[in-house]
C-alpha cells in the first residue's frame, strides 16, 4: 500500500534504490531528515563539512549542545518551569471568588476556559518552537516519539501535561527505559488520563494496566492475558494523586500511594509473583519487570526502527537493536546508537521511505524556509485541521507515524494550503526568513527554480514537479509549490 501510494505521487525513491551506495550529500540529507526535522538553510553544508557521523555523535549527547536561542524563546511560556501546583493556581481564577448571579457565574466559567486554553497552548507552542529552532534536533525527534508512545491528552490533564513533558518525557528520553516507564506511571497526567487515580480494591479500573502492557511495554498480544491485566490492575490499586502540604506549608500536586485503597492479595503478572503486602514497592517491581521483559525489548526496538528507519524495518535490524536493549538493560542512548550507526539505517532502500506526519511536515517547512516565528496560533490551527493537534490525541496509542495513516489524497489539500500561506507570508505570526529569501536575489527564473529545488528537496524532484514549477515565475509561489510537492513529503 505504501509503495503504491508513493508511486502515485511520483516520488523518486527508485533512483536511490538503484544505487549501491549513497553519495556523501545524500547521506547528509537523509540524516537531517531522520535525526532532525529536516535541514534549515545552510545545514546540509555545515554537516557535510564535519561529516554526518560526527554530527550524529554529538546529537546523541544532547546535553553537550548549547541551546541558548531556544532557552530564550521558551521564556515566553512560564508554565513550562512551574510545578503542577503553580500551574493549577496560576491558570485558574481565585478559588475564593463566589459569583453572585448566573451572569457572573457564566463569566467565571468563560474565564476558566480561557485560562485553561492559554495554559494548554503554551505547551503546544513550546513544542513547535523547540522542534523548529533547537540545535538538539535528535533530542526533539526522540521526544516526539516518546510523546506518542506514552501519550496523554492535555484536555483530560490540562494542568499537568507541561510538567509531564518536562519531567517524564524530556528528563528520561536518553536514560533507562524502566525509569521512563516508572516516571510515567507515577505522574498525575498519566494517572488521570488512564484513570488509575480512581482504581481501588473495591472498584477496579483496568485502563492503565491494559495500556501499560499493550502500548507501553510488551506490545499487543505479546505474552499476556486478560487475567494478567486484572492482576496488574490490582497491584496498582492505591496509585493515585492529590494535593499535599509539606511541613513548610509548600503546596504540591503529586503521586501518592494510598494503602487503604490497595488490594493486598497475592498477584501474578506475566509470571512474576508478588505477595501483595509490599505496598507501592510491589507495583514498582512489576513495572520494572515489564520494562525489562524480553518481549518489551522486541516491541520497543521494532517501534523505534519503524520510526527512524522504515515503516517495515528489516528483521535483522530489529533483532540487533533488541539485543542491545537487553544487554544494556534498556539504555536508550545505546539503543538509539545501535539504530543510527547500523548498516540498515543508511541503506539506499530506506532513504525517502518514510512519509512525514502533519507535525513533521509543518516543522520541516518552517525549518526549510528559515522561518521567523512570532507566535504559532495559526500553525497550531493548521495541525488541528490536518488531524494532528498537539497533545490532544484522545486515544492512548498516540499518533501513528506510518505512511498509511497520513496519505489520504483529501488530507494533502491542507498541506498545500499551509505551504502556500507560509511561502506568501499569509500565516499570521510566521514569516519566511529574510536570509533565506536573500539567496534568491538577482537570479533568473530558471536559476530560481533550481535554487528552490536544491533548498527544499536537496535529493531532487521528478518531472511532474518540474513541470508544475514551470507554471509560475513568481518566487513565493515557487517556494509554496515546492513545499507542497510530493518530494517534500518524503523523509
Amino acid at each position: 500500500m505504501r509503495r503504491n501510494t508513493f508511486a502515485q505521487f511520483g516520488f523518486l525513491a527508485f533512483l536511490l534504490l538503484t544505487q549501491s551506495a549513497l553519495a556523501d550529500r545524500q547521506q547528509v540529507v537523509h540524516v537531517l531528515n531522520r535525526l532532525a526535522f529536516g535541514p534549515r538553510p545552510g545545514d546540509v553544508q555545515r554537516v557535510e563539512k564535519i561529516g554526518w557521523r560526527a554530527w550524529a555523535e554529538r546529537q546523541l549527547r544532547p546535553e553537550s549542545i548549547a541551546d541558548d536561542d531556544v532557552e530564550k524563546r521558551l521564556k515566553q511560556f512560564p508554565s513550562l518551569s512551574m510545578s503542577m501546583a503553580q500551574a493549577y493556581r496560576g491558570y485558574r481564577p481565585p478559588k475564593d471568588y463566589k459569583p453572585a448571579t448566573p451572569r457572573e457565574k457564566s463569566r467565571l466559567e468563560q474565564k476558566k476556559q480561557r485560562m485553561r486554553v492559554e495554559l494548554q497552548n503554551e505547551l503546544r507552542e513550546a513544542v513547535i518552537v523547540r522542534a523548529v529552532f533547537s540545535e538538539r534536533q535528535f533530542n526533539e525527534v526522540i521526544v516526539n516519539f516518546w510523546r506518542n508512545h506514552l501519550n496523554v491528552d492535555q484536555k483530560k490533564s490540562p494542568y499537568w501535561a507541561a510538567h509531564y513533558e518536562e519531567h517524564v518525557i524530556r528528563q528520561h528520553a536518553f536514560g533507562k527505559f524502566e525509569d521512563l516507564i516508572l516516571a510515567s506511571a507515577k505522574h498525575p497526567a498519566m494517572l488521570v488520563y488512564l484513570d488509575n487515580h480512581v482504581s481501588r480494591k473495591d472498584n477496579l479500573n483496568e485502563n492503565y494496566a491494559r495500556e501499560l502492557m499493550e502500548l507501553h511495554t510488551l506490545g499487543v498480544d505479546r505474552g499476556y492475558t486478560q487475567r494478567d491485566v486484572i492482576e496488574l490492575a490490582r497491584v496498582l490499586t492505591g496509585w493515585t494523586c492529590f494535593w499535599r502540604y509539606d511541613q513548610d506549608k509548600t503546596e504540591h500536586w503529586r503521586f501518592v500511594f494510598r494503602p487503604e485503597y490497595h488490594d493486598t492479595k497475592p498477584a501474578t503478572v506475566v509470571g512474576m509473583r508478588v505477595d501483595g503486602m509490599g505496598g507501592v514497592a510491589d507495583g514498582e517491581r512489576v513495572i520494572r519487570y515489564l520494562a525489562n521483559h524480553e518481549n518489551t525489548a522486541d516491541y520497543v526496538s521494532q517501534k523505534l526502527c519503524q520510526y527512524l528507519v522504515n515503516d517495515n524495518p528489516p528483521d535483522a535490524l530489529v533483532k540487533h537493536v533488541a539485543a542491545v536493549f537487553r544487554s544494556t538493560d534498556g539504555d536508550l542512548s545505546q539503543v538509539y546508537r545501535a539504530i543510527v550507526f547500523s548498516r540498515e539505517f543508511m541503506e539506499p532502500s530506506n532513504v525517502g521511505a518514510k512519509y512525514k506526519t502533519p507535525f513533521e511536515f509543518v516543522v520541516s517547512a518552517l525549518r526549510a524556509t528559515g522561518a521567523n516565528i512570532v507566535q504559532t496560533k495559526k500553525t497550531l490551527e493548521a495541525l488541528d485541521v490536518m488531524a494532528q493537534p498537539l497533545y490532544q490525541c484522545s486515544i492512548p496509542t498516540g499518533y501513528d507515524d506510518r505512511a498509511e495513516s497520513w496519505t489520504d489524497p483529501g488530507a494533502l489539500v491542507y498541506r498545500w494550503d499551509f505551504a502556500l500561506r507560509l511561502a506568501e507570508d499569509r500565516l499570521i505570526g510566521v514569516k519566511v526568513g529574510d536570509d533565506f529569501l536573500k539567496t534568491f536575489k538577482s537570479l533568473s527564473v530558471e536559476q530560481t527554480r533550481r535554487r528552490t529545488i536544491d533548498a527544499i528537496a536537496p535529493l531532487g524532484v521528478g518531472k511532474r514537479t518540474e513541470d508544475v514549477l514551470t507554471q509560475t515565475n513568481e518566487l513565493r509561489r515557487t517556494i509554496g509549490l515546492m513545499l507542497g510537492s510530493p518530494e517534500f513529503q518524503q523523509q
